[in-house]
């Protein structure tokens, strides 16, 4: 006789809750108190409830969804980079499931939903920078993961090597002819983000050092990547008698609206300001822009690769793949 399936009210009893809050932490987790969801996670893994939704596909074995997890889906480099997944996942009839992070505890409460109900095969990880304690939920719930810009031991990773980026950065400035160096970032405001912003400006300062030429710290803006935000506070940057020669920008987005400052203020550029960018998003190449090409279509195809492959051979060690930049 087949056992009879859990449902969503067998769920709810044994949490104490209604059946809403239970399908309110499923599929919206951080509208949840952590409590309550800490409580629903236990009911769902005791009880071995599966959303209905999902029922048919758990019977074939397999979800046929792969995760990925990022701390925002605005930028262009994120797009791309998921053009680059949904390509390998479209090919092999998976469906790719996205959540955006706007907070720790969302954060938490994905990854508490991702292992607690098991509603994916894979987890792609873009950029982010996860504490021990995800780290160790995500290693015991033997979900396959790969981690894109971060490397984690014992994961598959696909590692962009933002110090190396902005050596080559400083290293054509410099050969150019530019003294003044000045350094255009977002700063990492989550705790929960990667640190490609720092990693990319210690590089570029690290090669203007062994020139004998500082980064000072006037010539840095590090703030959060909204228009109006990194606008007023380039402008400020430019708007001097001392400004810098030249701006390394984090990423392209910035350094579209560095030219665009640039123009504003009357600074022609490259002549009087050399500008840099980091990503070689689509838009650079409309304005002309120097810029890193990482690879980022081909990054997300890796990552996807690698889950797909981790899904088919679980115990097969770790994989690191390093992204080759180009100027």
């Amino acid at each position: 006789m087949t056992p009879k399936q859990s449902t969503i009210y067998d769920v709810a009893k044994l949490a104490g809750v209604s059946p809403t809050t239970v399908s309110r932490a499923i599929n919206s987790p951080s509208m949840v108190n952590k409590e309550r969801r800490s409580r629903i996670l236990y009911a769902i893994e005791e009880l071995q409830f599966v959303p209905k939704a999902e029922a048919v596909a758990k019977a074939r074995q397999h979800l046929m969804k792969i995760a990925v997890i990022a701390p925002f889906f605005t930028e262009s480099s994120f797009m791309e980079r998921l053009k680059g997944i949904s390509s390998v996942l479209s090919d092999h009839h998976y469906e790719l499931v996205i959540y955006s992070v706007q907070s720790s505890e969302g954060l938490q409460g994905y990854i508490d939903l991702m292992v607690g109900s098991k509603r994916v095969d894979g987890l792609i990880s873009l950029c982010m920078n996860l504490d021990d304690s995800i780290i160790d939920k995500l290693r015991n719930s033997a979900i396959p993961v790969c981690f894109v810009e971060t490397e984690v031991e014992g994961f598959d990773s696909v590692v962009i090597r933002n110090g190396k980026g902005g050596s080559m950065v400083a290293e054509f400035l410099y050969e150019n002819g530019y003294r003044t160096p000045g350094y255009v970032g977002e700063a990492s405001l989550r705790a929960y983000a990667a640190r490609s912003t720092e990693q990319r400006l210690e590089g570029f300062s690290s090669y203007f050092a062994t020139k004998g030429i500082e980064v000072e710290r006037r010539n840095i803006w590090l703030g959060e990547n909204l228009p109006d935000v990194s606008t007023a506070g380039i402008y400020r940057l430019l708007d001097r008698p001392d400004r810098p020669d030249c701006i390394f920008a984090s990423s392209d987005t910035l350094a579209i609206r560095t030219i665009k400052c640039a123009v504003q203020l009357g600074i022609t550029v490259p002549d009087e300001l050399g500008v840099v960018g980091f990503d070689d998003i689509e838009m650079a190449e409309f304005v002309n822009l120097t810029t890193i090409n990482q690879s980022l279509e081909d990054s997300g195809v890796q990552a996807a690769e690698m889950v797909l492959q981790r899904i088919k051979e679980p115990n097969r060690p770790a994989r690191k793949s390093l992204i080759d930049l180009k100027l």
